[in-house]
């Protein structure tokens, strides 16, 4: 059995394993403080209040024996998979006996009594982002000790080329900054803990560009986009999902524990051109229609994502008539809401209708996931139609 731990691309990978034949299972991570931290047990007190207020779906996944313990010795799992996963924030703190946890914030809204509770015993932290790297390597040596001699492969970060443009975003604060310096350190270190292999995403990512021959935007599509002061939007591209690469580092996981090492083909080298600066794809309206209406939420990103390089264009229509083809998907959702932004048509509010009619029959991310993914339909549909009456 193949574990994997760390954020939604661990999940993913499992998930492409799973395809490939291997048997995997998945956990989410919240941050290596934690693990860390922790008592060595999940505290009665966090497991106590979490039931008593029903706030188990403000974990999101990350469940409490996963925040707090490594996973069991027996039956000896294959080998562990971690990422370079994002902290999520605040954790809090218990203020005597020094353990950390996450819980969504939100909960104590939803369940005032928990509020109430959390205030006497708790306080909230974030974690130092320039100290990550040395919490992580924390945690892996954690998961050595309760694991010995299962093999622990180390899933790394794109690293932020200006190819990968424009402007590549990370969830992990200040990976743009070290991934090519401490990042580059770290990798190596993990070399030097026994049983423990760094597999390098940008060289795997390499070669999945290099044998199928397709721009950036089909293996990146969504983009990040925020608004500046003078109301222009900024973009930045998410290196996060990478929908190509899980397979490929399933393979290399699969290779590496069959030959006990690491090996590249030779096609598995950054391209020249990721150094250069991006320049992004021109698509014609038949290919937009076609990648929005596809059901793919990576083909109808990769079209979106066109719609911000051609601003003096109006795409609403073909937005429109591609609605009831689109997929929930929460990045997509952001990047059409910025386009409804940046080009506030009241007919932009069919689209939120008919996608609102798709979401309320989606429930595979919990009942938060789908309220939330609904309120932000309804606000960029209000928005549109209040713009067309101003």
């Amino acid at each position: 059995m193949l574990l994997f731990r760390g954020n939604c691309q661990m999940q993913f990978c499992a998930e492409a394993a799973g395809r490939a034949g291997e048997q995997a299972t998945f956990a989410s991570l919240a941050s290596p403080m934690t693990l860390l931290r922790s008592p060595g047990t999940v505290p009665p007190l966090v497991a106590r209040m979490v039931a008593e207020a029903d706030a188990a779906e403000f974990l999101h996944t990350r469940e409490l024996a996963d925040q707090f313990l490594p996973p069991p010795a027996h039956p000896a799992p294959t080998a562990l998979v971690v990422n370079l996963f994002h902290e999520n924030r605040p954790l809090w703190l218990h203020e005597r006996d020094g353990y950390a946890f996450y819980l969504d914030p939100e909960a104590l809204a939803a369940a005032p009594a928990l509020g109430r509770i959390m205030e006497r015993h708790f306080r909230s932290i974030v974690p130092n982002p320039a100290t990550y790297l040395d919490r992580l390597a924390g945690m892996l040596l954690l998961y050595r000790e309760a694991l010995p001699g299962v093999p622990l492969l180390v899933a790394g970060r794109m690293s932020h080329f200006p190819g990968l443009g424009p402007s590549p975003y990370s969830y992990l604060d200040g990976w743009g900054e070290t991934s090519c310096t401490t990042g580059r350190e770290f990798a190596a270190w993990v070399g030097t803990v026994p049983d423990a292999f760094f597999l390098d995403a940008d060289r795997i990512m390499a070669g999945v560009a290099a044998r199928t021959d397709a721009p950036v935007e089909a293996h990146f599509p969504f983009l990040r986009i925020r608004f500046t002061p003078e109301g222009q939007p900024s973009l930045s591209r998410d290196l996060e999902h990478a929908g190509s690469l899980w397979p490929a580092l399933a393979e290399k996981i699969r290779q590496t524990l069959a030959m006990g090492r690491v090996e590249y083909a030779p096609e598995e080298t950054v391209p020249e051109a990721w150094t250069r600066p991006f320049a992004p794809q021109a698509l014609d309206a038949e290919a937009l229609l076609g990648h929005l209406a596809s059901g793919s939420n990576y083909r109808a990103a990769r079209a979106v994502g066109q719609f911000f390089f051609r601003p003096d264009e109006d795409f609403t229509g073909l937005l429109v008539a591609a609605a009831p083809y689109m997929p929930v998907c929460h990045n997509l959702l952001h990047m059409v809401r910025a386009y409804g932004t940046l080009r506030p048509n009241p007919a932009v509010a069919a689209w939120c209708e008919v996608h609102a009619a798709t979401a309320t029959g989606f429930f595979a991310n919990g009942a938060a996931y789908r309220r939330e993914y609904l309120e932000k339909i309804e606000a960029l549909r209000q928005a549109v139609l209040a713009h067309g009456r101003v």
